[in-house]
């Protein structure tokens, strides 16, 4: 996948409307990079900004439970609405995509998987949070931010009120391997502390980009993660979860075997990760159906690569491949790469 092509510390604009780009004074607005709401605006900032990157705006939003149940999740109809905007995207030759989570994280994902499911652009998500950590639909941000830099997106931006967005850089920065960002005013700035974490700033009003620029300390370059690696951050859902090469997974789990009867009596017995054995299509509607029920880390055991293909698709986390099963190395490259699985 390409980069995103940002530098540390630099601002990046976003023009709500396309009449905006009227109105912006491009010899002295020093934005590193620009997005736009539509494709067809593309061409039209790019013949301003002197060769700096031009992205496209993309809101993931646009689920509606009450068409979507018994579909899968994310349900194809949603992935393929995402996929339409990314090839208008791509055929108009955006250098990166900058999706902005509107609902929730099942959504959020959909419209991921469809950028990296057709094209190698570079992605940015601009992510709201709260102070408690949470994103709109009570996802932790760090759970958040785990699944997508595991899935193909290189930066997250982080929206909200400037003390809630301080606590969230505190917590997320130390287990990024991704960029990590602000949409901040410039006076907002001087109600945070921890901005040494931040590569890049986000505005939509030109006028302040050379006030953010000015203001915004230096930063320290890539996140360097402060975690103990011996721990990989594993999300299931809104849940965070951090789990090592020696976590203790249990028996098989039939899931159509009363799932959910199940999971409540695995609660009370001790193991640091469920195995979920998927063996039929059916196996993985019930785990796009149930998942909510799941608080621990999750192995998925499918010896048909296209049937844990699909279960990977629907999955809202992070899954554990512990090798109990044979599976090529390069479809899990593939796997790890694009639904982020990782091998014990």
């Amino acid at each position: 996948m390409e980069p995103v092509p940002l530098c540390s510390g630099e601002v990046i604009l976003t023009l709500e409307e396309p009449s905006l780009a009227m109105s912006v004074n491009w010899d002295r607005c020093p934005a590193s990079s620009f997005v736009v709401p539509d494709a067809m605006s593309l061409a039209a900032v790019r013949s301003h900004a002197g060769g700096r990157p031009v992205g496209m705006m993309i809101h993931a939003d646009g689920w509606n439970p009450e068409e979507d149940i018994g579909a899968e999740w994310p349900s194809e109809r949603l992935i393929g609405r995402f996929k339409n905007i990314v090839s208008r995207a791509t055929h108009a030759k955006a250098d990166f995509v900058y999706i902005r989570m509107r609902q929730n994280l099942h959504v959020l994902r959909a419209a991921v998987l469809a950028v990296t499911d057709q094209s190698g652009l570079g992605i940015l998500v601009e992510m709201p949070v709260d102070e408690d950590g949470r994103t709109g639909d009570g996802s932790s941000a760090l759970a958040v931010m785990g699944i997508m830099q595991r899935i193909g997106v290189a930066g997250i931006i982080l929206t909200g009120e400037p003390e809630d967005v301080d606590d969230v850089i505190e917590e997320l920065a130390p287990y990024a391997n991704i960029a990590l960002g602000v949409s901040a005013q410039p006076h907002e700035l001087d109600k945070m502390q921890h901005l040494e974490s931040v590569e890049f700033y986000h505005t939509s009003d030109w006028e302040c980009v050379r006030r953010i620029w000015e203001r915004a300390p230096e930063s320290t370059g890539r996140n360097e993660p402060e975690a103990d690696e011996d721990y990989i951050l594993a999300p299931v859902g809104a849940h965070t979860h951090f789990v090592d090469a020696t976590i203790d997974i249990s028996d098989p789990i039939d899931l159509e075997d009363n799932f959910g009867e199940n999971l409540l009596e695995l609660e009370d017995q001790w193991s640091g990760a469920w195995k979920l054995e998927i063996s039929t299509p059916y196996d993985v509607h019930l785990l796009a159906e149930n998942q909510y029920m799941l608080e621990r880390p999750v192995c998925l055991e499918a010896e048909n690569p296209e049937l844990l293909e699909e279960a990977l698709r629907v999955f809202d986390g992070i899954a554990l491949y512990d090798g109990t099963w044979e599976l090529d190395e390069d479809m899990f490259d593939y796997f790890r790469q694009h639904y982020g699985l990782v091998a014990l």
